[in-house]
């Protein structure tokens, strides 16, 4: 999908002798979107923006390489360049000294050096755009898209998606957070960011004033003839806004929630840090009991980190295991400043999302089920959807509610539609999907926000795989039988299962991934495993991780 992005200037973080002002440019394609106010912790507010834009830029996903011959030839580049440093440095400084005169820098030094800046950034704008159009994958790992911000009554919060497309980062501050007076037009859009906005960022200190500020100028103005005015066009894969919002719709859904205090998950990231997984299962293993606090192991260590905070309020001991943990190290950056956390775990092998509260902020870090977000995480968070009622005049209804409310409760939901709980449910799971709904963990809000200025239909999000759609049908009509199951050393299991008249066979490694796999379907025979697995596979694992669940999920789903 071809986004367009037009933007007056560029965001920066500005300097003067009273304070610093964070401004943001905002886009201009879409609706008028205004915020200015001072932030009373500029600390704070620094270190949850780093780690937002350790989300968006992360990408864990596993790059096989061989570097020995790079590293020598590493090596004898920086022997080289090291050389030539020394010899143009040596007769950079002798020329510029002679041109010195004793009074001082030469007149025009400011201009000149503006006229500079102009021409770095003109060859830089020119680059990104010859970019996108010869290599559009290495432009979207480069620039990644500009995070969303939204303006609402009580908080204003930023989003961000990553560039794995596996995780997904938001920022919630209260209004509470900012001092002095407000000024705020309500609504949602994109800012302009940049790595050099980041560098700017970290310049933000106690000692100095600091303004938040979305300029509201650039809205005012008759931009197309002003020289800082650009336009940009970017083509957004379906995958990506397909992962934005299907994460975003996890947070939507009914989770074991738990709270873990600071020091454990300062131990989770400080083990992880030091030491290198070499056999599976690479997962984090939560013993949930009720009246007890949570119990974390880290495997294959068998590290058991436990927890003295609030005990676990569930009805029944369960396990939990997710997937894909390097992916906390984004949460580095608060740990330092935050207050507890929360953790909201769908399932064995489901997103999982990980609330920081540092104060009048929420530094919200959603996960898929694995790093790769494949057809099998998909599939998991589809199937989840397809036991909700989704009714369109309750969809609608919602959708009208949220518009004019900008954020609601369940049950102020359910009384404005007149619809039941699972009806209501499987509507904002719906919003949530195509970009219309979000979910506040700590204040208990549904709010309404758009990712784009038109709603993600199948149109925009493309179809979905054959494979995935079949193996989701298959499991849910309960075509599925499964006919042998053998535990294989510590942490493999051969499943045997006949799927719609079909044999087929598989062995699930320690994390649940398919390790080997037969099946006589033609798409089997043609591809392997290498596009996904087959329908008959997607379904017998979706029965087997069922089993495995014991159903946890699907009795909290309704109630």
């Amino acid at each position: 999908m071809n986004v367009a992005l037009r933007y007056l200037g560029h965001s920066s973080v500005v300097r003067s002798t009273s304070g610093t002002q964070v401004h943001l440019a905002p886009n201009l394609a879409r609706d008028r979107v205004a915020f200015d106010a001072g932030v009373k912790d500029p600390i704070a507010f620094r270190e949850a923006m780093s780690a937002l834009h350790a989300v968006v830029v992360g990408d864990f996903r596993f790059k096989k390489r061989d570097r020995t011959a790079y590293d020598e030839w590493r090596k004898e580049k920086r022997r080289e360049e090291e050389q030539l440093r020394r010899q143009f440095y040596d007769r950079a400084r002798e020329e510029e000294a002679a041109k010195l005169p004793k009074g001082g820098p030469p007149p025009g030094l400011e201009a000149d050096f503006q006229k500079m800046v102009r021409l770095y950034w003109d060859a830089r704008r020119k680059w990104a755009s010859d970019l996108m159009r010869s290599d559009p994958e290495l432009y979207r790992h480069l620039v990644p898209y500009d995070p969303i911000i939204t303006v609402a009554p009580d908080v204003v919060f930023f989003e961000g998606f990553a560039k794995d497309e596996s995780s997904y980062g938001c920022l919630f501050v209260d209004r509470d957070a900012f001092e002095g007076h407000q000024d705020a037009e309500l609504g949602t859009t994109n800012v302009d960011y940049s790595m050099a906005l980041y560098d700017h960022f970290q310049t933000l200190r106690t000692y100095r004033t600091t303004r938040l500020q979305v300029d509201p100028q650039g809205f005012a103005v008759k931009v197309e003839g002003h020289e800082d005015y650009r336009e940009e066009k970017i083509d957004l894969p379906p995958t990506w806004l397909r992962g934005f919002g299907q994460i975003s719709a996890a947070t939507s859904l009914p989770a074991h929630s738990l709270e873990l205090p600071v020091d454990v998950v300062y131990s989770i990231l400080a083990h992880l840090k030091r030491n290198r997984e070499k056999t599976g299962p690479r997962s984090i293993l939560f013993k949930l009991s009720p009246g007890r606090a949570p119990v974390v192991v880290l495997e294959p260590w068998k590290i058991e980190i436990p927890s003295r905070g609030r005990p676990w309020d569930g009805d029944k001991p369960t396990d939990i295991k997710v997937w894909g943990r390097r992916r906390l190290f984004v949460l580095e950056r608060v740990l330092p400043i935050a207050d507890k956390f929360e953790v909201h775990l769908l399932g064995s092998g489901l997103p999982s999302i990980w609330v920081a509260h540092i104060g009048p902020m929420r530094f919200v870090l959603a996960l898929s089920g694995w790093t790769t977000n494949d057809f099998t995480s998909g599939t998991n968070l589809d199937l989840l959807a397809g036991h909700l009622t989704v009714d369109q005049s309750v969809v609608s209804a919602v959708s009208r509610t949220l518009r004019q409310e900008r954020s609601a409760t369940m049950t102020g939901l359910m009384r404005a539609t007149s619809a039941p709980r699972p009806a209501v449910l499987g509507a904002l799971h719906r919003l949530a999907k195509h970009g219309q709904a979000i979910y506040d963990f700590s204040a208990g809000l549904y709010r309404y926000r758009s990712i784009l200025d038109v709603e993600l239909g199948e149109s925009l999000l493309g179809p979905e795989p054959e494979e995935l759609v079949r193996g989701r049908e298959l499991f849910q009509q309960k075509r599925v039988k499964i006919e042998r199951e053998e535990q294989i050393g510590d942490a493999r299991r051969l499943i045997v299962a006949r799927v719609e008249g079909t044999t087929c066979e598989t062995i699930l490694d320690g994390d649940g991934v398919f390790s080997r796999a037969r099946c006589p379907c033609n798409h089997h025979r043609q591809f392997g495993l290498r596009r996904g697995p087959c329908r008959h596979l997607l379904a017998l694992r979706l029965s087997a991780q069922e089993q495995s669940d014991a159903g946890g999920f699907f009795k909290r789903l309704l109630h």
